[in-house]
């Protein structure tokens, strides 16, 4: 059985823009929740996106539902795909990657494996996945279902939600949260460029010292 809900809200290109100012690594300096584990990784070097998510899930070796979702993606959405336990079969391939930049996905983020990532970069879609596969899916007709709660990654994922990756991994938002973390993360990023302006101008100056890492050991050092 297919199930396909309608499209959700998407986020502002005003938002947007605020979270690339960004990245996963500094935000996870100051939250917990919302990244995927590290085994769904960037196969574009490089690559940096913050989209509108759009949920697939397809648990079964059928890439029918992946592909029936370009249909329906806007310029700037970012496909997200529950794979359930199939980690040895990949339901998205070289040419459905070229279909999707014509779609104006902006990326695709699976909690599987994929397949022609290189025809894929080429093409311009980044993708962040668990490996690479030769083992490709079929048109079965097995049933799948688009704009869900799905679980990728380990996190779960609702259609709309906030998605930003990078290099160092995928961030799920909820879309209530986006103005806190970033300006949590935008704040955070200017005390790193504070930092590191200081340390560029005074080369005497100890990175312990200045982090205040000395003072915390300095307060509990055991002697």
């Amino acid at each position: 059985m297919y199930v396909v809900n309608p499209m959700p809200a998407q986020i502002s290109d005003h938002l947007l823009s605020q979270l690339l100012e960004t990245d996963t690594g500094t935000i996870g300096h100051f939250l917990d929740s919302g990244f995927m584990d590290v085994g769904v990784s960037a196969k574009m070097p490089g690559a940096r996106i913050a989209g509108t998510a759009v949920t697939v899930r397809v648990t079964v070796p059928d890439s029918v539902i992946g592909h029936y979702a370009l249909k329906f993606v806007r310029p700037g959405d970012i496909l997200v795909i529950e794979r359930g336990r199939d980690r040895e079969t990949a339901c998205w391939g070289g040419t459905t990657s070229v279909g999707g930049v014509k779609a104006g996905l902006a990326g695709l983020i699976m909690d599987g494996a994929g397949n022609d990532i290189s025809q894929a970069n080429a093409a311009g879609l980044p993708i962040w996945c668990r490996g690479v596969t030769p083992i490709t899916t079929k048109y079965r007709g097995l049933g799948g279902e688009i704009n869900v709660p799905i679980s990728c990654g380990g996190v779960a994922v609702n259609p709309g939600d906030a998605i930003l990756a990078d290099e160092n991994g995928v961030l799920v938002i909820r879309p209530s949260d986006l103005p806190q973390v970033i300006g949590d993360a935008l704040a955070f990023r200017r005390k790193e460029e504070e930092l590191l302006s200081a340390l560029a101008e005074n080369p005497s100056l100890c990175y312990p010292d200045i982090t205040g890492a000395s003072a915390i050991v300095g307060a509990k050092l055991k002697v």
